[in-house]
């Protein structure tokens, strides 16, 4: 795979910019070693996950939906662990707002200025209960599990590596509207792609 799709999402339109060579190392905005890494499949990710694993002699891997969901909830029932007011987002959250209307002037935002365009050093905001950060926004995150759209049972699995089913990605990020960041969103995308919004974080067993 070549190329890195940098998408950004306004309401139900996608507008979709495809820039050959476009890589984790080279996104096409400027990143530091302090940001998320993102251009970078499930594929990676799963192989990533692989090589550290022999590294350190630990054993790491992407969480499945159902523990990642665990995780960013932080034990609460609201719409986001911060409440259900999205524009409390930019304390907490990296997320679509006024910093970003300036780049894109289309796009719906959450109703504060959270001060980045793109992505943010990991652990910029506050974080949730369990003092997990960037749980939602910054970056999409892969999780380990295939995308069944009515759940039945495959949220509490890895996916076979063999199977190209979708892959869910919850979360959230940078250029996302209050309606994508939420505890409870996901979506499937494929395990070969590799977008501007989308990375991973592991899990230690």
């Amino acid at each position: 795979y070549e190329g890195c799709s940098i998408t950004y999402r306004e309401g139900n339109e996608w507008n979709d910019g495809y820039r050959a060579g476009y890589n984790w190392w080279n996104p096409n905005f400027k990143q530091s070693d302090a940001q998320p890494v993102v251009c970078v499949s499930w594929n990676d990710a799963m192989a990533y996950a692989k090589w550290l694993s022999r590294q350190t002699g630990q054993t790491y891997r992407l969480p499945t939906e159902a523990e990642w969901e665990y995780a960013a909830r932080a034990g609460t029932t609201t719409v986001r662990h911060w409440g259900d007011d999205p524009n409390q987002a930019c304390r907490y959250a990296n997320v679509a707002d006024q910093a970003a209307k300036k780049i894109f002037p289309n796009l719906t935002i959450h109703a504060c200025d959270d001060r980045y365009v793109n992505t943010a050093p990991v652990g910029s905001f506050q974080p949730n209960a369990w003092i997990l950060h960037d749980m939602l926004g910054n970056v999409w995150e892969w999780t380990c599990s295939a995308y069944d759209e009515n759940y039945g049972g495959a949220e509490q699995e890895c996916a076979r590596e063999d199977v190209p089913d979708p892959r869910v990605v919850r979360g959230g990020a940078w250029d996302e509207t209050p309606a994508w960041v939420r505890s409870a969103l996901r979506y499937g995308d494929s395990p070969m792609l590799r977008y501007g919004n989308e990375g991973f974080r592991l899990a230690r067993f």
